[in-house]
């Protein structure tokens, strides 16, 4: 008796993954058929949902098919987020011990902020807890991970993204946005000003891997009512030695 669930199509996208995920080597349309019992309007089907999804890969000339480099950047994502719990914990403590302030720790993730880590000490109800999102435009950690970006990146992640309207500070068209990218990279560290939420100021840092690409970012952030944006930006040389240090645990070298 068939398991509920086994015919559907994203069980069907699961077993066809399972055959090229395990292969040593690119593989067949008649290893997969063989390998999976579909019928081949069906694998067809199959196969060419993965392939838009940038989960699968076809080579013409071999006629073959291979794991895309959306699954491997997957696994690259939880390879790194492992890593950074690690390294993060007793950095991310004594900042935000040593500071009164709240920090987080995130990644980029398509179109947004993904918090992996967050050290709330100022508890707030629109403080972010692992698992949160947040939008590019107008986080701190969102401008890191934008000034940074290769060009192609840039643009396929403008694409999707939408500038909604947070507060009156919040920038919303990219141009705008793009002239504070020059001026993040050369200093290191980027600003968010009542952007996402009125009484806040944020700061945030890149933390770089062993290629020295930006794996995430590091924030500190504050109310206004209890630090002046003034003092949050005045830490920004801290925050930029504790990503450097989490830099370095990752495996980044400053001479790279």
């Amino acid at each position: 008796m068939a398991k509920a669930g086994e015919s559907s199509i994203v069980s069907k996208c699961a077993r066809v993954m399972d055959v090229l995920s395990r292969a040593r080597e690119p593989v067949s349309f008649s290893r997969i058929l063989e390998e999976t019992g579909f019928v081949k309007s069906s694998c067809h089907r199959i196969l060419a949902v993965l392939l838009a999804e940038g989960l699968v890969e076809y080579n013409r000339t071999a006629r073959t098919y291979r794991t895309g480099p959306r699954l491997r950047d997957w696994s690259r994502a939880a390879w790194r987020r492992k890593d950074l719990h690690h390294v993060s914990t007793e950095i991310m403590a004594e900042l935000s011990e040593t500071t009164s302030m709240n920090t987080a720790l995130s990644t980029f993730d398509r179109d947004s902020v993904l918090y992996v880590r967050t050290q709330n000490i100022i508890p707030v109800r629109y403080s972010a807890h692992t698992g949160d999102h947040a939008p590019l435009h107008c986080t701190a950690a969102g401008k890191v991970f934008l000034a940074h970006m290769r060009d192609r990146l840039l643009e396929d992640t403008r694409a999707l993204m939408r500038f909604e309207r947070f507060t009156e500070h919040t920038i919303t068209d990219f141009d705008t946005l793009a002239e504070q990218f020059p001026a993040i990279r050369r200093q290191g560290f980027a600003i968010a000003r009542r952007e996402e939420t009125l009484p806040v100021t944020g700061v945030a840092a890149p933390v770089r891997d062993a290629q020295a690409e930006v794996a995430a970012c590091l924030s500190l952030w504050n109310q206004d009512s209890e630090a002046p944006p003034e003092d949050v930006i005045a830490l920004s040389g801290r925050v930029m030695a504790a990503a450097r240090d989490m830099s370095i645990r990752l495996g980044w070298s400053p001479d790279l």
